[in-house]
């Protein structure tokens, strides 16, 4: 069984372990150039109701699929732009003092990578896993600052994100259903990460379905093994064209 994906559907996706396989660093990923041809094809499909919804900024987004141009949400739902193009700036930026705070475990840590977005931060030890125990203590020892600079802290699949409180993919996913295109259709999205829950937690009240990919998680109706079944999934869909 696959999500239901038709003309009256908008679709989002994540994009690091849900469209795309994990690479040693975020710079490293490899966009297929069959996956950029079928995006087009569903966008167009859909009628321009296909975002990306990422952690990546946006910048970093349409560097990834240029030159497609797509509605997104960026930076865990602190950037959002519509398919006029339209930018939103949804959060501030993360506080000085929790900046330092990253930096200076980034220093702290080698091979760890620090991804400052300005208005989240992401702090990767994918290439440095022996330091996962020090970093999540490090955490919680500066619980306090965080939650008076209020600030959210996730942790993913090795990686710490933060962000400003309030703002999250699923925050971004509601603004953006509420524009033309994605307006009045039934939303399928799908995610590999804890950041994507809150997007998962908001489909029902939305009428929409979720796919997860490589484990299992509430509110998805759905599961793909790998981001190559995710891809070769929507190669099918593009093929035969949406359900009317």
């Amino acid at each position: 069984m696959t999500p239901p994906v038709k003309k009256n559907s908008a679709l989002f996706l994540d994009i690091d372990g849900t469209l795309l396989d994990m690479a040693r660093t975020p710079e490293a990923v490899v966009v297929p150039v069959e996956l950029r041809l079928t995006l087009v094809r569903l966008h167009d499909a859909l009628e321009g109701a296909l975002a990306f919804v990422s952690g990546r900024s946006l910048t970093a987004i349409d560097q990834l699929f240029m030159p497609l141009r797509t509605a997104a949400v960026g930076c865990h739902g602190a950037e959002m732009r519509g398919a006029d193009g339209a930018l939103q700036i949804l959060s501030g930026p993360i506080p000085d003092p929790v900046r330092a705070i990253f930096r200076k475990l980034t220093q702290d840590h080698p091979g760890t990578l620090l991804e400052d977005k300005v208005y989240a931060l992401s702090l990767h030890y994918r290439l440095a896993p022996e330091a996962k125990a020090s970093l999540e203590a490090a955490m919680a020892q500066h619980a306090p600052i965080f939650a008076g600079a209020n600030v959210a802290i996730q942790h993913g699949k090795s990686v710490i994100d933060a962000r400003m409180r309030g703002i999250d993919k699923g925050a971004g996913v509601r603004a953006l259903m509420q524009q033309a295109p994605f307006r009045d259709r039934a939303p399928v999205f799908g995610g590999d990460d804890t950041t994507d829950m809150d997007v998962f937690h908001i489909l029902p009240e939305l009428g929409g379905h979720g796919f997860s990919v490589g484990r299992t998680f509430e509110g998805a109706d759905y599961e793909f093994s790998s981001p190559r079944a995710v891809r070769q999934w929507l190669h099918r869909l593009a093929e035969k064209g949406v359900a009317a």
